[in-house]
């Protein structure tokens, strides 16, 4: 690496072209550091094994400047170093740092010899340090607006992803309002229910103590009463004490063999106590395991006569788990002989939630042939709610056909109303698959018929998802049928073609009223799409008639006729606002066709007006005729009628156009003009367009109004910064009225002018004395004067 000193001999020969490179002496009297800053520049130029010339022509430098820079007679400036030494970096090696530095030392202190360039040096590095500080601003200011365009991109994103969802969120809202109503119900109830289990679990649980307590007792008991016979028997014998009452356990053992029904209620009598109503119910519960089912009957019935009902019911679900089908079902028509319904209920309850499928269906077909075919149907129609899909499937399977096939049909539709959803899909793909396709219907049916509108349109996904379109329109077509309250929330839930699908047949096939709720409501709701859309369908399906009911409908419905005009005017095509229009014109409907007219003329989108009105004119209709748009026009105000006239012009209307200027402009004051062509000047987007409309006003006013008009306008003009104007209309009404034009234009700017010529120039302002009052100034009276 080059180190900043001279190059020995051997590293010049090496380096150095054959021919040398010679360059003249320093002259004597040159400053110190002028001197030690050449001959360092000199070593630095020697190494390159250039001439003068030869550098001088490469770094397009003059070469008598090179010659006094390396003589030592001019100090360089710093950039003609820099280029030396990137020459000799490029043919040798680069300087270390150090070197570097130590020539900048010296180029500094050449430099401070001469206070001229001492300061034109220091101005320069302070413009190259002002001109890297510029660059590193300018670059850090390119990578600002980068980054600011990508968040604004990116804010614009986020801004329509939360619209969006503040959308689905209010669409949701909508759908989900009734059934939060119905789940807020549903929760009080379970909240009730909740706290009811919650105080049965606290009594059986003290119950469960109690017992355990008993249980203790009676075994320590037994075992002293076994200790005590052992010691008698070893003695002899004893009679044992009459008064002696049996034990609870022994009792319990005998229970179904020696107590008659009345004992056994006089036994629960006694076992009556807090302590002891766990041992109770355990007491009727072992009686009716072994007793016949007449007899259980009787005991249940006599219990209750009794007031102990709680120990009967404790005791209902453990006889249904040891007792066969076919007991159980003699004890529920026993029990339902005796007018004990609710212990048929609970014995209903136990085997919803602790037979398998297939003896749950034995017992139901039981109940059925018992002649209790209410609760059979009620059994079908809790386990198709509350047991799982597979043993639902093996219950339809066992009873198919059979005589039980209506109540499966209803238990089906007991599923459909209240299972969830999904549940629903996977049983309806499982009917299908063990050839039950009649059920599968009937649960389809039933979703369609009773489940909410989300719930439907949940069904619908799932079953499009799993490949089953033609099911799915099934059901689509099926809920169609269901009230209006119903279609709402329904083309709220839906989010794709099947919406408008809905509102179409609706629109087609429902009453009248119930087509202007619609309409209201999707208004409301902010589908004005779809509410637009479903008016004009109406418009065009129905007759007469209906339509002016519909009409009037909507007239006493929020947000009322004309807002719902006002939107569909704005929603729909001029193509198809115009349709409408020209369908009301049809059947007569004159008022709501002025409706539709108004909201889409004064429609601030001057362009879209004007392909409504050029429709309008292609259909015949007669609001783009004359007379009407100049009765409207009359009525209206200036920046409303600019809109007009610039839709006549952009639909091509220009006799129209004329019209409404003559009628409204031909005799009206000229300041109002002046307004009109001003508003027209500041409406923005339409350009050339209004100034052709300005241009045709103005041909207007030089063709009817007077001289001094036009004249008393073009002051207008001006005082309403319209210079441009101004000078047309004067060059439009010289070419026309010449002399009598100018004249009037003269009067008209020369109206508040000082005649010079004129006596009123001349007299003064101040006003005249009285004879009197010229009197009193003289001091004197009338006969001084004489």
């Amino acid at each position: 690496m080059y180190d900043g000193q001279a190059p020995t001999p051997g590293e010049v020969a090496t380096a150095a072209p054959a021919r040398p490179v010679r360059l003249a002496p320093l002259k004597d009297g040159l400053p110190p550091e002028k001197r030690a800053l050449a001959q360092h520049l000199r070593q630095l130029f020697l190494v390159l094994g250039i001439g003068v010339r030869r550098f001088a022509a490469r770094q397009f430098i003059d070469p008598s400047s090179v010659t006094r820079y390396l003589n030592g007679e001019r100090v360089p400036p710093w950039d003609f170093v820099t280029r030396i030494i990137e020459e000799v970096e490029k043919a040798r090696a680069p300087l270390t740092p150090e070197a570097q530095a130590a020539l900048w030392e010296l180029h500094r202190a050449a430099l401070k010899s001469n206070r001229h360039s001492s300061e034109m040096q220091a101005l320069q590095d302070r413009l190259a340090e002002a001109d890297e500080e510029t660059r590193r601003i300018t670059t850090r200011q390119r990578a600002l607006q980068e980054a600011l365009l990508d968040r604004e991109g990116r804010l614009a994103k986020v801004r329509g992803r939360c619209r969006n969802l503040e959308a689905q969120l209010e669409e949701q809202r909508l759908a989900h309002r009734g059934e939060v109503e119905l789940w807020r119900g549903e929760y009080a109830r379970l909240q009730e229910e909740s706290g009811d289990l919650q105080e049965q679990v606290i009594y059986l649980q003290e119950a469960l103590a109690v017992t355990r307590a008993e249980l203790i007792a009676a075994e320590d008991r037994c075992h002293r009463l076994e200790s005590r016979l052992e010691t008698l028997q070893a003695l002899g014998g004893g009679e044992q004490d009459d008064d002696e009452r049996p034990s609870i356990v022994a009792m319990l053992e005998e229970a179904d063999r020696r107590s008659s029904v009345p004992e056994l209620v006089r036994a629960v009598g006694d076992l009556e106590l807090r302590t002891r109503k766990a041992m109770a119910s355990e007491l009727v519960r072992s009686a009716g395991q072994s007793r016949t089912v007449e007899e259980v009957a009787g005991l249940l019935s006599a219990l209750r006569r009794a007031g102990f009902d709680t120990h009967a019911q404790t005791a209902l679900p453990a006889l249904l788990m040891v007792r066969s089908v076919d007991d159980t079902s003699a004890l529920a028509r026993e029990l339902f002989r005796d007018g004990l319904e609710e212990y048929v209920v609970i014995l209903v309850q136990a085997s919803v939630r602790f037979h398998q499928p297939e003896d749950l269906a034995d017992f139901a077909l039981a109940l059925h042939r018992a002649g209790l075919p209410e609760h059979a149907e009620g059994l079908l129609g809790a386990a198709a709610v509350v047991r799982s899909v597979p043993d639902l499937v093996s219950v339809t399977l066992t009873l198919a056909g059979g005589e039980l096939d209506g109540a499966v049909v209803t238990a089906m539709s007991a599923a459909a109303a209240q299972r969830p959803v999904p549940d629903l899909v996977t049983l309806r793909l499982t009917l299908r698959e063990v050839r039950l396709s009649r059920y599968a219907d009937v649960l389809q049916r039933a979703v369609a018929a009773g489940r909410s509108a989300s719930d439907v349109a949940e069904f619908l996904r799932a079953l499009s998802h799993h490949g089953l379109e033609r099911d799915a329109e099934t059901v689509f077509a099926l809920t169609q049928d269901r009230s209006i309250g119903h279609l709402i929330p329904l083309v709220q839930a839906l989010r794709d073609g099947r919406a408008w699908s809905v509102l179409s047949r609706a629109g087609r096939c429902r009453p009248v009223d119930d087509v202007a709720v619609l309409i209201s409501e999707l208004h409301m709701a902010g589908r004005h799409q779809f509410a637009a859309n479903l008016l004009v369908l109406t418009v065009r399906s129905r007759p007469v008639d209906q339509i002016e009911q519909l009409l009037d409908l909507l007239g006493g419905m929020a947000p009322g006729l004309e807002s719902v005009m006002r939107t569909a005017a704005r929603i729909l095509t001029p193509a198809e606002c115009a349709a409408l229009l020209t369908w009301l014109e049809h059947h007569g409907l004159d008022a709501p066709a002025e409706a539709v007219f108004r909201c889409a003329v004064h429609d601030e989108l001057a362009g879209q007006a004007g392909l409504f009105l050029a429709a309008l004119a292609e259909a015949g209709s007669r609001c783009a005729g004359r007379d009407v748009l100049c009765r409207h026009a009359s009525t209206m105000e200036v920046p409303t009628l600019a809109h007009l006239m610039l839709a006549l012009e952009s639909a091509s209307l220009t006799s129209q156009l004329d019209a409404v200027i003559t009628d409204r402009y031909l005799h009206g004051p000229v300041v109002d003009v002046a307004l009109l062509v001003k508003r027209l000047g500041s409406t923005s987007g339409v350009g050339p367009r209004a100034e052709r409309v300005q241009r045709r006003i103005l041909h207007h006013m030089v063709r009817a109004r007077s001289c001094a008009d036009q004249a008393a306008l073009v002051g207008a003009l001006q005082a309403a910064g319209l210079g441009a104007l101004a000078d047309l209309l004067v060059t439009e009404a010289l070419k026309a009225h010449g002399r009598q034009f100018k004249d009037h234009l003269t009067r008209e700017r020369t109206k508040h002018e000082q005649k010079v010529m004129s006596r009123a120039f001349w007299v003064s302002d101040r006003p005249r004395p009285r004879r009197r009052d010229r009197r009193a100034q003289t001091g004197g009276s009338a006969e001084a004067d004489l």
